[in-house]
This record gives C-alpha cells, sequence and structure tokens, in this order.
C-alpha cells in the first residue's frame, strides 16, 4: 500500500511518495516519487498514485489477456488505491442492488430491478412476488456482505459458505455442503465431474489458487477461479451464484473493482464460459476485463484510437 514519507534534510522537510515492493523471499525494495515541501491535493495525489502503480514493478504477468487491456486495468488499479476505504468507497451507491439483480436474474430469478431496490433498499417485499424469490434476493446481500468482509484465505470452507449464504432458507437441498449426485447443466455440453470427485477436486482448486495468486495478473486469477467452480459444479444449486462471488472476492483481495455480469450479456456470458471449459481460459479473461472497465468507464489514454 502507497504512503507519503517525510524526510529532513538540512532545515526542510521534504516528503515522497512510497510503496514497498518485495524483490525477494529476502529483499523489499523502496519505489518513489518526489512531492516536494508540501503534500499535494487529493487531485494532484490521485495522478501520482497511477504514475507510481505504473513504477512499481508488478510481481505478476498476464498469461491470457493482451497487452493493451492490462494498461487499462493497470490505470483502473492505480485510481482505485486512492481510496481510503476500499470497497465500498469505489463502488457506486446502488451497487448491491444491480448485483444481487443480474446475478439472480441470470439464473432465472423473476424480479425486476426496481422490485430487488424495493427488498433491499426499502425492505418492502412487492405484492403478488413468490418468497423463494425473495429470500434469493435477501440472501444475495447476505452473500455479498460474507464475501466483502472475508479476510481470510481461499479454502473449501470459504467456498461452501459462499453457497449456503446464497441458498439458505430456500428449497435447496444441500446448503453449505457438496452435492451428492451427478448433475448436468441445461444447454451445455460440458459434463461436470460425479460427485465423488468433487472434494478433491476443490482442493486441488485451493493448492492451485495459492500458487497462482503469487504470479498471475489478480484479473486473470478471479477469472480462472470463478471458471473452475462453475466447471466443477460442486454444488447441487447456487453454483453461478458463488463462482460470481468468489470472483469479486479475488479482485477485491487485490484491490481491483469487483464486477458486474450483467443478464443482458447472458448469452456471451455462457459462451466464453463454455470455452474455459473446453480448457481455453482467454475469452473468459477478456471478457471480465472488458466488463470490468466499461463498468467504471475508463477512458482510452490521450491519442489512441
Amino acid at each position: 500500500m502507497p504512503f507519503i514519507e517525510k524526510q529532513r534534510h538540512g532545515n526542510s522537510y521534504y516528503y515522497y511518495l512510497v510503496k514497498s515492493v518485495r524483490a525477494s523471499a529476502s529483499e523489499v525494495k523502496k519505489v518513489r516519487i518526489f512531492l516536494g515541501t508540501k503534500v499535494p491535493p487529493h487531485e494532484k495525489l490521485q495522478t501520482l498514485f497511477r504514475e507510481l502503480e505504473r513504477k512499481t514493478p508488478k510481481p505478476y504477468s498476464a498469461r491470457w489477456l493482451p497487452k493493451d487491456i492490462i494498461e487499462r486495468i493497470e490505470d483502473l488499479h492505480a485510481s482505485v488505491t486512492v481510496f481510503r476505504s476500499f470497497p465500498e468507497s469505489i463502488l457506486p451507491e446502488d451497487f448491491l442492488v444491480r448485483f444481487t439483480y443480474n446475478t439472480n436474474a441470470i439464473e432465472g430469478n423473476p424480479l425486476t430491478l426496481r422490485q430487488t431496490a424495493l427488498i433491499l433498499s426499502d425492505n418492502i417485499s412487492p405484492q403478488g412476488v413468490k418468497t423463494d424469490d425473495v429470500v434469493e434476493v435477501m440472501n444475495g446481500r447476505d452473500a455479498w456482505e460474507f464475501v466483502k468482509d472475508y479476510k481470510g484465505t481461499a479454502n473449501e470452507k470459504f467456498f461452501r459458505n459462499i453457497q449456503y449464504e446464497v441458498t439458505k432458507n430456500t428449497k435447496c437441498r444441500l446448503q453449505g455442503e457438496y452435492r451428492d449426485t451427478e448433475v448436468r447443466i441445461g444447454g451445455s455440453e460440458w459434463i461436470p465431474p460425479q460427485a465423488k470427485e468433487v472434494p478433491g477436486l476443490l482442493k486441488g482448486v485451493v493448492r492451485e489458487y495459492a500458487g497462482l495468486k503469487r504470479t498471475l495478473h489478480p484479473v486473470e486469477l478471479a477469472a480462472w477461479l470463478h471458471n473452475k467452480i462453475v466447471q466443477i459444479h460442486p454444488f447441487t444449486d447456487g453454483n453461478g451464484r458463488t463462482a460470481r462471488l468468489a470472483m469479486n472476492w479475488a479482485l477485491m483481495r487485490k484491490r481491483f473493482p469487483s464486477v458486474i455480469i450483467d443478464v443482458r450479456n447472458k448469452e456471451e456470458y455462457y459462451r466464453v464460459i463454455e470455452a474455459a471449459d473446453a480448457g481455453d481460459q482467454r475469452p473468459f479473461c477478456l471478457f471480465l476485463a472488458k466488463q470490468m472497465l466499461e463498468q467504471y468507464a475508463v477512458l482510452e489514454k490521450p491519442g489512441k484510437q
């Protein structure tokens, strides 16, 4: 995390914007930008934060995303670092409503955005709607709060807890537990692994994630985690919602903004998931990156067409 360092030279004090970077297991380097004799105002600091991020050597590298997309994502990431309260300070006020509406709508929940807002913002249950649909909305809020506040590591219990939050008080037979039967995904050619394989496969995901988080670009890492959960399909219900929440948790852990998968992009979303099931991570990584850039309105740099 960047910080402001104050140094005395003779009778004067000078300020530097500093970020510590681990160069190796035993060596830490500092990247500095000179600020002058006074700390600049907030807007100027924002620009300098972005400059510092660009100067900072990255411990991770991109495997699937093109260079121009990575540059724009890193500009966004640099902007996010100026917010002291994360993620609340970077997210739009209606983020929870729109995220809950879209993630539920992808799975077939018929409630509208307005109805979702009434439930979450005004605690009003719209007339004529099914109780189960309302419960899914309330669960969406609880699941988001759980993921947002979770400070632990990615492990099997974490994934099971997410699924519990999105399915509790519903007709889902196994809440917070792995499935015990074989499943098929409607409209997909992918056949998920047998139920007996699920625990071992999730353990493998946890181990692989622990290694990849040190080297893989965070946006690609979040996409990869999402795809692995969907591919394994470890639960009887709530797999997609669990995957999208875990994906956003992985982004927030690295101080990248959370992403809403818009239900209007459902067809493309399923198509890039199918590509990941077939072994190609690139389409979903690019899809996620573009969703992020569009939602946070990162403009092209001057001179780029």
